[in-house]
């Protein structure tokens, strides 16, 4: 080798390396600046959304309103309705006024609306202040998914994700463990479970003012960044769709590609039915697990390991997911413990003392399928479809649906049918199982698609394989890519139609 190609070599080594540590530099002032701001949003939002469990199982029930099971769980899941026609409004007002300008004024709204429920006196009330409940909060998930998406590339969206599930698990331990204190205060003109709404909506109100003041509209106005890494950010993401700024027409145009793709309502399926046992699971498990012979003041504390231990497990799957990039396997086995621990619900007698161990241990295992899962579809999602309007739009459209699941959800767990819930079993595990379909099926209808335009550029450049290779995916990928490598695998048109665009599987 000439001298002249050992000091170009060396300095492409020396650029590779610069830019591995701007990189590192980048993602570190993300989870500093961006993550721990966005995660105490998301928290106070599930907390706030949530506490009504906690309020239940302390007396906040059908009885204290003096109506019927049915008629207080409908008026306590109007947020879902909230959500179904807010969600997409929402999230393109966020597009077009900023997330550091909608947000805190969505969590105001929230926050004023959660503690409200302390003074409903009959079902109407609170089934009409859940809905603006749900209403306020409809825009803050997928604007907070797609606010992510535009800090971070690919291989750093599933561990982002799960840091938020993290929260929606954490929050509701969190939640139990203040809710044991706070439904304890007596002696005054409000009950416990009345304090509980009130003094958990006041931290939002302070978070709100903290977001207006330090979030940015994107990456290419962060104040956090220097000028050289507000450049490199914008580059090392526009070839994933995350941070290009483009005109109002492209815009329409992914929006409107958001509606007539396929994929949206592949995705939309996945997401409804998945969330009828996350949604379940988030508001039930108090009740579940008071179940098992816990009175009401023990069973907010029992409710807090299931929530840990599902947690970490759901980060290992995240982290496990972004290093290999390995989705649908990961789905399939997070379906898989959820299928196990519902067979195993519905095969046990819920009114026999000496099960309830057993039983408990099942609760953990259903909750590290249904928790884990979650991150790990969204980034799957995210991570395949390039366009900041359109997967802004497909994430609305999907996570409205979700919100539906989240009302079957709310439904099949009547108090009636306590304490072996078996409608409430039966349903979720019908759920489980079509969703590990569906997502098999995503799986294969990928694998399909990418080896077609693999093929089809080999096919552009005369490229012959003999019939050994031809059997070979892996080998046909990587003389694809080697063939297009200078060519661009996204434009802002197609979006992931570009016949370079390759789907994670």
């Amino acid at each position: 080798m000439s001298n002249i190609e050992k000091h170009e070599n060396n300095s492409h080594e020396l650029v590779n390396t610069d830019h591995k540590t701007l990189e590192r530099r980048i993602v570190r002032k993300c989870d500093i600046y961006v993550l721990p701001l966005l995660s105490i949003a998301y928290l106070l939002s599930v907390i706030d959304l949530d506490n009504v469990g906690n309020a239940t199982v302390a007396g906040y029930n059908y009885m204290y309103f003096n109506t019927t099971p049915f008629a207080f769980t409908l008026a306590v899941s109007a947020h879902f309705f909230g959500y179904m026609i807010f969600e997409i409004p929402s999230s393109l007002v966020t597009n077009i006024l900023g997330f550091h300008v909608w947000l805190p004024i969505l969590m105001v709204g929230w926050s004023i609306s959660s503690a409200v429920q302390a003074a409903c006196t009959n079902v109407t009330q609170l089934g009409f202040v859940r809905f603006l409940l749900g209403a306020f909060q409809a825009g803050v998930q997928p604007s907070i998914v797609t606010y992510i998406s535009l800090f971070y590339a690919k291989k750093e969206l599933a561990l982002r994700y799960s840091v938020l599930l993290t929260l929606l698990t954490l929050g509701g331990a969190l939640s139990g463990f203040a809710s044991y204190f706070i439904v304890q205060i007596s002696g005054t003109s409000l009950s416990g479970f009345q304090w509980l709404f009130v003094i958990e909506s006041i931290p939002t109100i302070l978070m709100a003012l903290i977001i207006a003041l330090f979030m940015s509209h994107g990456p290419g106005n962060a104040r956090f960044f220097t000028p050289e890494e507000r450049e490199f950010e914008i580059e090392r993401l526009k070839s994933e769709g995350s941070a290009n700024e483009i005109d109002s027409s492209l815009a329409k145009s992914q929006v409107k590609l958001a509606f007539i793709d396929i994929l949206t309502y592949s995705y939309l399926i996945i997401f409804l039915i998945t969330g009828i046992p996350f949604y379940a699971l988030n508001f039930y498990l108090p009740t579940l697990v008071s179940q098992l012979g816990y009175d009401n003041i023990q069973a907010q504390l029992m409710v807090i390991p299931p929530l840990v231990i599902s947690t970490v497990f759901m980060i290992v799957c995240s982290w496990y997911s972004d290093k290999y990039q390995i989705k649908a396997n990961l789905s399939l086995l997070s379906y898989s413990l959820s299928i196990i621990s519902l067979v195993g619900m519905l095969l046990t007698r819920a009114d026999n003392p000496s099960l309830y161990n057993l039983r408990y241990f099942l609760v953990i295992v259903l909750a590290c399928g249904v928790y884990s899962v979650v991150p790990v579809v969204f980034s799957w999602f995210t991570c395949n479809i390039p366009g900041q309007y359109k997967r802004s739009t497909m994430t609305a459209i999907i996570l409205t649906a979700n919100q539906i699941g989240g009302v079957v959800g709310l439904l099949i767990f009547p108090a009636t049918d306590a304490p072996s819930f078996y409608m409430g079993n039966i349903v979720c595990l019908a759920a489980v199982i079509l969703a590990s379909i569906l997502v098999f099926g995503m799986k294969f209808y990928f694998e399909s698609l990418n080896k077609k335009r693999d093929l089809a550029i080999l096919a552009n450049h005369n490229y012959k394989l003999n019939d050994n290779d031809l059997k070979d995916n892996k080998k046909i990928r990587e003389i694809a890519m080697e063939l297009v490598e200078k060519e661009s695998n996204y434009d802002e048109l197609l979006c992931d139609k570009h016949p370079n665009w390759r789907y994670i599987t």
